[in-house]
């Protein structure tokens, strides 16, 4: 009787060496996983910002591009090419007293 439970002691004994050694590896594993996508999550959001820091200065160099074309020397160029031209002299039509409109 002696010898049968040692034989079951052995047996418990690779059993629970078998499912620590397995659950070890897959803790490894899962580990590894978990620093991958930690370290492609970083990379992501380093990507993201370079993106946001290149729109931030298209945005600023826009902006002062917008603010040049929109003074008062781009419309004196953009009238001069559409054939406006500076007023010289004003004459208006002068309506003499004696002159009556009527339908």
């Amino acid at each position: 009787m002696n010898c049968e439970y040692i034989l079951k002691w052995k047996f418990s004994l690779k059993a629970v060496f078998l499912i620590s050694f397995s659950l070890a590896i897959s803790l490894i594993g899962f580990y590894v996983f978990q620093v991958n996508e930690i370290t492609r999550a970083s990379f992501t959001v380093n990507n993201y910002e370079k993106k946001i820091a290149d729109l931030d200065r298209e945005f600023k160099t826009l902006q002062i591009s917008f603010s040049g074309t929109n003074s008062l020397p781009g419309l004196e160029g953009a009238l001069v090419a559409k054939g406006y031209e500076k007023v010289g002299k004003i004459d208006y039509i002068q309506v003499l007293a004696s002159a009556v409109a009527a339908k």
